[in-house]
């Protein structure tokens, strides 16, 4: 697996939670995605041969994303790129002992 230069990780991503919030004018509450987290990451380019071995799965209309490795990520459920929420489908974590370590997170995008 190639390791990502620093100049790949481009692109921001927030990292959080749904949460019950208060609307200040009109008092009611709702649920919506409360930032908790920002990181730069690199996105991951699969190929044609593990797009159509995902093709039928669960993971099939996914993205993956890789960002320096993060053990608060575990806490999050939700990711948003701009204006587009995502789940978080899984985290692959490093969690090997190198100064430099990547996780590996698949997002699939909220209905």
């Amino acid at each position: 697996m190639a390791t990502p230069k620093p100049s790949d990780f481009n692109k921001r991503v927030a990292f959080g939670l749904t949460e019950s919030v208060k609307n200040t004018n009109t008092g009611s509450i709702r649920k919506q995605f409360v930032e908790k987290l920002k990181l730069w990451y690199a996105p991951k380019t699969r190929t044609l041969d593990q797009q159509y071995q995902l093709q039928g799965t669960s993971l099939e209309n996914t993205k993956v994303i890789i960002v320096r490795h993060n053990p608060e990520l575990e806490a999050y459920t939700l990711a948003k790129i701009g204006n587009v929420q995502y789940d978080i489908a899984s985290i692959s974590p490093d969690e090997t002992n190198k100064a430099v370590a990547y996780d590996y997170v698949t997002l699939k995008r909220s209905e």
